[in-house]
């Protein structure tokens, strides 16, 4: 069972605002907010110390349908979508790659690639890419067609105080979401004490990247590897 939004404004503010972490009644009204903007930002992706981008959280893995325009060469992603499109799979069940030598976001080598370059080649769709929140694709069907993408959504807010916490494993919301709280919150000027030089805000950044990394290696990273050159650019001889 997660942590639910009234167990962690305890934590962080105490019954009234004045007690928790904070300590400091001026936050409480705006708190739900905080714990919920900390749960999107840990799901987005945090930058590690060591420049690596946390991976996707394995419980917010999702998979819905875009139809593809007869006119444009984009359709808007799922409401939903968050990060890491992975996967994009055709009416028959085949695999849409992206660009040859990219992934799903390495837009530039989409252009480059594409037999037109404003995007107009007709047919069905052999090629796909992520630009913003919006699926690019050539050709472009005469009538429209599902695309099944495969990608990581946003984390559903809590508004209720019985509302647990979305997409975190259960046993790192409570370390994660106050220290990451806390961070934000010291860092913007509150402190334990007039002489503290900021100990409170080191304090709490050293626990946030500590709950991440433990984070980390509990989830693991899913990745596959690009193979460079198979896929249906090649396949249809549209590329050199």
């Amino acid at each position: 069972m997660g942590e639910t939004l009234a167990t962690l404004k305890a934590v962080l503010c105490g019954s009234d605002g004045t007690q928790g972490l904070l300590q400091d009644s001026s936050y409480y009204s705006d708190i739900a907010d905080r714990i919920n903007d900390a749960v999107t930002a840990i799901a987005a992706g945090i930058r590690m110390p060591d420049g690596m981008i946390s991976p996707p959280l394995p419980d917010l893995y999702d998979f819905d349908t875009v139809a593809t325009s007869t006119s444009n060469p984009y359709a808007s992603l799922p409401s939903d979508y968050q990060r890491h499109l992975f996967m994009v799979v055709d009416e028959t069940g085949y695999q849409v790659y992206p660009p040859k030598g990219g992934d799903y976001y390495a837009f530039a080598l989409f252009l480059k690639q594409a037999v037109k370059k404003d995007l107009s080649q007709a047919g069905s769709v052999f090629v796909a890419c992520v630009k913003g929140s919006r699926l690019y694709y050539q050709g472009i069907p005469s009538t429209s067609k599902d695309l099944t993408v495969h990608f990581y959504r946003k984390p559903i807010a809590m508004s209720d105080d019985a509302d647990t916490v979305d997409g975190i494993p259960d046993h790192l919301q409570k370390r994660l979401i106050q220290h990451y709280v806390a961070k934000e919150v010291f860092g913007e000027g509150i402190e334990d004490g007039e002489d503290s030089r900021g100990t409170g805000h080191k304090y709490h950044v050293a626990r946030f990247y500590e709950a991440m990394t433990d984070l980390i290696d509990f989830i693991g990273i899913d990745e596959t590897p690009i193979y460079y050159g198979t896929n249906e650019f090649l396949d249809l001889g549209v590329c050199d």
